[in-house]
């Protein structure tokens, strides 16, 4: 892992300078007095003939842009003694759990060549840090940007910090500190250009990197294979490796710092990376001293409680050589890293690649070399992949593949949309309508698009502007000119709704192109297909649909909202299809009762959060509390008064969040009242961290075509034993659970907003201020009541309502690689 702290002047600089002391070791198996200063890594430090131990005084003048001898200013910016520059920068590299773990246990010898293993690895990834961001600048506004060598210290440190009362666990992690200071080619010094360290994914790249580099060198030297753990809960892995043969127990057990962390971020309510290393700085102690021999003694008597001992650690270090795994080639992992990069994204960075091939190199892959040449055959391989324009001054690419299944699919949209062969006469649409008077305006005009228009109909509908209601019109319309509707969406919830709401016989669209892929299901010239919520749909998969379309000379009607949430696959062809063909536009709003409501909806999709959270916070309805805590207890509060004070049915109590870990302790806490007001069984059902007792509200997460269960729908636990949950679902119909067969059921009090889009609650209670919110999801979330919608969040995770407005005005649109073709020369 990786982490880059910057480093001001002052304070932060005599920190980092007596780094080589804050380790709390007294006597290591390094030296007897327990010394270990840090030493010297850079080009530019041995420019200025700076090697081997740092002596303190030296790396102190240099943080501060003076000369190792202080006699002089390497960089200008200065003010007397006054510092008015950043000083430098920490780029904090730690092995994985199961490194340190090994490292703990092993024999001195054993771990001598595990330090040298590791520093090796730490060696070439500094080499690669160089190479991607060793720059400076110079010229007016810093506009030429030239090769500058790095200067830096390494300080090797072994533990985390203490929990009061015990041992530090093991934590082998290096902080290399990057003095703000870096030597031209022709002599002269300048400041680092510290843009090139914060390029979007750099951090993570560079860090998967190192763990690419350091699980080649345990695999090629000493035999250790290496393995991805699954993430909880999901089937694919995770992005760091771990040592195979090392006990996760003891992962677990040597974790406390971790655990300590993870507890800060619950009890706050942040997730992602900033928030961990601000939890880190916040949970942060001085460390406490401890004897070389005592941690020794500790981390082995740890060891041994877990049943693992030094000869099983050593053991793993002595494996056969000849047992290895082959590597992949060069070639096969860029070939694999390309086809990865490019599953959710229609353009990519090198970074990117960078990052995705490297994660992929720590299990059978080689190291930095292998990973470099790996993007050189891709990005050099032009037959296969295209420059687009930059992003962020970052070179972007794509696929010809793609760009040419982007172009496939606009032109084929194009082509339908000249048909229209499914158009019935518009007094056939008026004998329908007219038995409908509360038909609107502009439902009427989609009405009548739809039916008397081309083979291809986009219509574009706000949330809350009725589109369900005008299909089930349209319906009425295309059956009775004697047209067959199919009905599909991208999630099986909402291709229910599409069925109870508009009665189009629908499913999700995985399992519509399966069936028409294994003939299963059949499309012909007089089908009619509507595909809802047509915005979260990606390229390959709308792509796929409109070929079947196509080929069966059948109609394709696409109903959404381009700036609700986003599909999960690569691309935007709803948007970039309804910008080529035209859309019909549902703008009027009808879901929210009062005008205020229907405004701040409005105002949240056009990118004025501030003025949506001006007006809901005058009406009482947001709550900025100090702590996450406090905002989990006053959104659990409001959920009980409006369930059990004001009798609001409880599915109309929308709970939405856009963090997943935000959803489970939701749900656990809305459950917790729902036991104290005695709505549930004695009976409590473990299954995945969660308690399934009688009465509790559950949804199905998972598609089961024996039991009959969709994912999506919902239901009540209508009795519970042993293993076995019977399930009384919405329709009516129950299911009986082998919850050791299928585990797909979570609880239904609190919902991501994913699972949201396209559903109507009376009430919604939106927890936001995640590294989730986005335009998208605020606007979604914020669309879903008819009557109120409460906002909350606290100031851990945002400063001040401004700054959460500016969260939920950032847009995180998917885009098309054709939108940024470069023009030709």
């Amino acid at each position: 892992m990786l982490s880059i702290s910057k480093i001001g002047g002052g304070d932060a600089v005599a920190y980092y300078a007596s780094l080589s002391e804050q380790e709390g070791i007294v006597g290591n198996y390094y030296s007897n007095d327990g010394k270990r200063p840090g030493r010297w890594f850079g080009a530019g430090a041995a420019a200025l003939g700076l090697s081997g131990d740092i002596d303190l005084t030296s790396f102190t003048h240099l943080l501060e842009g003076r000369s190792p001898d202080g006699q002089s200013d390497l960089v200008q910016q200065r003010n007397g003694d006054q510092l008015k520059r950043r000083a430098g920068f920490d780029l904090t590299f730690s092995v994985p759990k199961s490194y340190s773990v090994l490292w703990s246990q092993v024999s001195d010898e054993k771990r001598a060549e595990l330090d040298r293993i590791a520093e090796q690895a730490l060696q070439r990834t500094l080499e690669l840090v160089q190479a991607e961001c060793g720059k400076t600048r110079r010229g007016r506004n810093g506009a030429v940007v030239e090769e500058g060598k790095l200067i830096g210290a390494i300080f090797k440190h072994d533990t985390a910090r203490a929990i009061p009362g015990e041992a530090p666990d093991c934590n082998v992690h290096y902080h290399c500190v990057l003095a703000n200071v870096v030597i031209r080619g022709d002599g002269t010094a300048g400041t680092l250009d510290a843009r090139t360290l914060f390029e979007r994914r750099k951090k993570v790249a560079l860090g998967s990197m190192f763990r690419a580099e350091l699980a080649a060198l345990l695999r090629n030297e000493r035999g250790i294979e290496t393995y991805r753990p699954i993430k909880p809960g999901k089937k694919e892995p995770v992005s760091w490796f771990e040592i195979r043969g090392v006990p996760i127990v003891l992962l677990e057990a040597m974790s406390k710092r971790r655990s300590e962390i993870e507890a800060w971020l619950r009890t706050h309510g942040l997730s992602g990376a900033r928030a961990a290393e601000k939890a880190n700085l916040s949970t942060r102690r001085k460390k406490e001293t401890f004897s070389w021999q005592a941690l020794s003694k500790a981390w082995l008597e740890l060891g041994h409680e877990h049943g693992w001992s030094r000869a099983d650690a050593d053991a793993l270090m002595t494996q056969s050589l000849s047992d290895r795994r082959p590597a992949k080639t060069a070639e096969q992992l860029a070939r694999q890293s390309l086809a990865m990069v490019m599953q959710n994204r229609a353009r990519f960075t090198r970074n990117e690649l960078m990052e995705r091939a490297a994660i992929e190199a720590q299990t059978t892959g080689p190291g930095i070399d292998g990973v470099l040449k790996a993007i050189d055959l891709t990005l050099s391989n032009t037959h296969e992949v295209v420059r687009l324009q930059d992003k962020d001054r970052l070179a972007t690419f794509t696929t010809r593949e793609m760009l040419q299944l982007e172009r496939d699919t606009l032109n084929r949209a194009l082509t339908i949309s000249h048909r229209s062969d499914h158009a019935v006469e518009l007094s056939e649409v008026a004998s329908v309508a007219v038995r409908y008077p509360t038909l609107r305006r502009d439902q009427r005009e989609a009405v009548r698009t739809i039916c008397t228009g081309s083979d291809c109909v986009s219509i574009t509908g706000i949330a809350g502007s009725g589109k369900t209601y005008m299909l089930g019109v349209t319906r009425e319309v295309l059956s009775s000119a004697g047209y067959t509707l199919v009905g599909t969406a991208l999630a099986a919830d909402a291709a229910k709704g599409l069925e109870e709401g508009a009665g189009i016989e629908s499913t999700h669209l995985h399992k519509l192109l399966y069936d028409l892929n294994h003939g299963y299901a059949r499309l012909t010239d007089e089908t009619v297909v509507v595909l809802d919520e047509a915005g979260m749909v990606g390229t390959r998969q709308l792509a796929e649909l409109m070929r079947r379309v196509d080929q069966a000379k059948a109609k394709l009607v696409m109903v959404g909202d381009a700036l609700q949430l986003q599909p999960v696959d690569a691309g935007a062809p709803f948007r970039a299809i309804s910008e080529a063909i035209g859309t019909t536009e549902l703008g009027e709003i009808v879901r929210q009762r009062d005008a205020y409501a229907r405004q701040v909806v409005r105002d949240l999709r056009s990118g004025r959060a501030q003025d949506a959270l001006r007006e809901l916070f005058g009406r009482g309805q947001v709550a900025i509390e100090r702590e996450a805590e406090s905002t989990r207890e006053k959104l659990v509060g409001d959920w009980e008064r409006f369930v059990f004070e004001e009798a609001v049915p409880l599915g109309e109590v929308a709970v939405l969040c856009g963090m997943n870990e935000d959803v489970r302790d939701l749900n656990r806490r809305l459950q917790a009242v729902m036991r104290r007001r005695g709505e549930l069984g004695d009976y409590r059902l473990e299954l995945d961290g969660l308690e399934f007792s009688l009465g509790d509200r559950v949804a199905i997460t998972r598609n089961h075509r024996l039991l009959g269960a969709r994912n999506g729908e919902r239901g009540e636990v209508v009795g519970a034993s042993g293993r076995t949950l019977w399930v009384k679902l919405e329709s009516g119909f129950e299911i009986e659970i082998d919850t050791e067969e299928f585990a797909g059921v979570t609880l239904d009090y609190a919902k991501s907003i994913h699972r949201s889009q396209g559903k109507t609650a009376e009430h919604t209670l939106f927890l936001t201020g995640d590294v989730m919110t986005a335009l998208e999801t605020s606007y979604v979330a914020g669309s879903r009541a008819r009557d109120k919608t409460f906002v909350y969040s606290h100031l851990s995770a945002v400063e001040s309502i401004d700054c959460l407005a500016a969260m939920m005005n950032e847009s995180r649109q998917n885009e098309m690689a054709s939108e940024y073709v470069l023009e030709p020369e």
